[in-house]
């Protein structure tokens, strides 16, 4: 019984299942070269693992990424090459690892990205001083912000310069649907007669995603000042809506 060198693989089962897989390239065959051969990728997952930058990312991630690229090189190995399949599979499973870390880390940044969108938004709403005394006073306050985040929760959605409608899911039949799509399309109408910089904070924030220190450069002034402008640009969106006979903005 031959033996890989120092990966516990046993050769001659090798050789028989790529004579049995080239023939016929059986899914169950496949599956035991994988089988075979995942202390070989393993190996490599795990010295790519210890040299990883992304310290939040856990081993079996790398692990799954091994698999991908070995089953891809078992599906593309020529054995009448005469080449071994280590030498022929160790580029494709590190190059599957590295994308997928790749992929990982951009989806990693989106998510942290719209995160701290986010935040800037509920910090721009909070700005105002909270009230202290009266139990009404606080209800209003937070009634407001409320009422804020309403607003920028529907700009977000309104996908303003898209040439066509997203497509309607069932429950946008509902009545409540149909209050959604009529608030967002007035929307779309309100932020273009809002002043110049309140429109372009807009714009900026919710259509193209942009955190609030990059339109601060864009526009030559401060994140605080874009912060102000964004809620002020909320709260004239919000007068608005409630002054439009047509919507039924209190329910």
């Amino acid at each position: 019984m031959a033996m890989g060198a120092g990966l516990n693989i046993d050769m001659d089962e090798a050789a028989l299942l790529w004579a049995e897989f080239t023939h016929g390239r059986n899914a169950s065959v496949r599956e035991r070269l994988a089988a075979l051969y995942m202390p070989f990728a393993r190996m490599l997952a795990a010295k790519m693992y210890a040299g990883r930058t992304h310290h939040h990312v856990e081993f079996d991630d790398y692990l799954q990424y091994a698999r991908v690229g070995l089953l891809e090189a078992v599906d593309r190995y020529d054995v009448s090459r005469g080449y071994k399949f280590e030498t022929y599979a160790g580029s494709r499973i590190n190059g599957a690892i590295l994308s997928g870390m790749e992929s990982y880390s951009e989806v990693h940044e989106q998510v942290a990205a719209r995160k701290r969108i986010v935040e800037e938004r509920m910090a721009s709403l909070q700005d105002a001083p909270r009230p202290a005394d009266k139990q009404e006073d606080l209800f209003g306050y937070l009634a407001e912000l409320a009422i804020g985040l309403a607003v920028g929760f529907a700009l977000d959605q309104t996908g303003m310069f898209e040439a066509a409608e997203p497509a309607v899911s069932h429950y946008d039949y509902t009545y409540a649907g149909v209050e959604l799509r009529q608030l967002r399309a007035r929307l779309k109408s309100l932020v273009n007669e809002l002043p110049g910089k309140h429109r372009q904070v807009i714009h900026s924030h919710y259509l193209q995603q942009m955190p609030f220190d990059e339109i601060a450069r864009a526009l030559s002034i401060s994140k605080g000042r874009v912060s102000q402008i964004h809620k002020e640009a909320l709260l004239r969106l919000r007068d608005s809506v409630r002054a439009a006979p047509e919507l039924n903005w209190s329910g």
